[in-house]
């Protein structure tokens, strides 16, 4: 195995990680064989908790790396899906260089192109999920899909669930009714706010994975991110660069809050002048609780709205084309000659013309 492995950090998502900011590992050199290419790799192991089994690595760097994947839990990195689901929908799609469009199935050809991993840079899904557009809106839509079903099993129980008696009676509804819940990305016409609003924040989700997206369409004022109510705000300092941002976030309703993938975690996105999201901790977990119902209502109307323009989408396609009834035309239409002598004798027997 080559040296690089050991020297390198393990390619883990943030939800096999959790949440403990002190996590230790152990390192297990040539523990295990990987699963994809078969060779002995450096296995890592940790626990996200005390009483947790522990979680350990199951494939190697390289082929992380190639498929951008979690060495754990073998989901995408960047939107949290399935590689298999990933991979078969961009080829449905018509994506080009898809990794495991074409996997090798016996071993000396999964150690080759292992061990020449650095010629093949271009076989890994991390090109495809990173640079094209229309590989970007199918896997959003994935996303999507996939955090409605709860298909992740480490997000299944809700943080409702694990917010104590005595929150219930905290009151916030004036600290709700001033958020941007039911906002969109439609520029507003106040140009002193130059803000985003942010919601669906995971407590595993770094501050600055979502400060290095919004920093590349212009400079930061100010970032306030609370975790524990799962929402914050973005500040530009210029208006045109937050209406950048603001267009380059995906849409599942042209009304409603955009949809934003960072590091596996959907968030949604609207304008918004900054407001406050709580002074106490108890605050801020029962604004958590309303916004995260908030989001499942949104997701499955979202969900809903995309079932039915695929419906319509085929209904246009195997709806006959129904033309316009012809109109009945009458004998004097059909025959010139007729109608002129018609025409005749009208004039004839009343001394007047008519244009029949």
């Amino acid at each position: 195995m080559s040296n690089m492995e050991d020297n390198e950090i393990p390619a883990v998502c943030e939800t096999c990680l959790g949440s403990n900011t002190h996590l230790r590992m152990m390192r297990e050199r040539d523990g295990l064989e990987c699963k994809l290419c078969t060779r002995p790799f450096t296995v890592f192991k940790w626990s996200t908790h005390k009483n947790d089994a522990y979680k350990k690595t199951i494939i190697c760097v390289t082929c992380s790396k190639q498929r951008n994947c979690c060495q754990s839990c073998l989901l995408d990195l960047t939107y949290g899906i399935p590689i298999q689901m990933r991979d078969a929908a961009l080829k449905m799609a018509g994506v080009d260089n898809i990794s495991g469009a074409n996997e090798p199935k016996n071993e000396i050809s999964k150690l080759y192109i292992a061990d020449n991993s650095e010629r093949f840079k271009s076989i890994g899904g991390a090109s495809i999920t990173g640079n094209s557009e229309k590989a970007k809106e199918i896997l959003t839509k994935l996303a999507l899909i996939s955090q409605n079903k709860n298909s992740n099993p480490s997000t299944k129980e809700s943080r409702d669930q694990l917010l104590p008696d005595h929150i219930d009676k905290i009151d916030v509804t004036k600290i709700i009714s001033k958020l941007p819940l039911k906002g969109s990305l439609n520029p507003p016409n106040d140009k002193s706010i130059t803000s985003l609003f942010i919601f669906g924040i995971d407590d595993s989700l770094p501050e600055y994975k979502i400060s290095d997206f919004f920093e590349q369409y212009g400079k930061i004022k100010s970032f306030n991110c609370q975790h524990r109510a799962k929402c914050g705000y973005i500040t530009f300092v210029k208006r045109e660069d937050a209406e950048l941002a603001a267009k380059k976030i995906p849409k599942p309703d042209d009304n409603g809050p955009g949809l934003l993938i960072v590091g596996g975690i959907p968030l949604r996105v609207t304008w918004g002048k900054e407001r406050e999201l709580g002074k106490s901790s108890g605050e801020k977990l029962k604004v958590a609780s309303i916004v995260s119902k908030y989001i499942k209502k949104i997701s499955k109307l979202d969900s809903s709205k995309m079932s039915k323009k695929r419906n319509l989408k085929q209904l246009e396609y195997m709806a006959p084309t129904i033309s316009e009834p012809k109109k009945k035309q009458s004998k004097m239409d059909l025959n010139p000659e007729v109608s002129t002598e018609v025409k005749k004798v009208i004039y004839k027997s009343t001394g007047k013309s008519l244009e029949l």
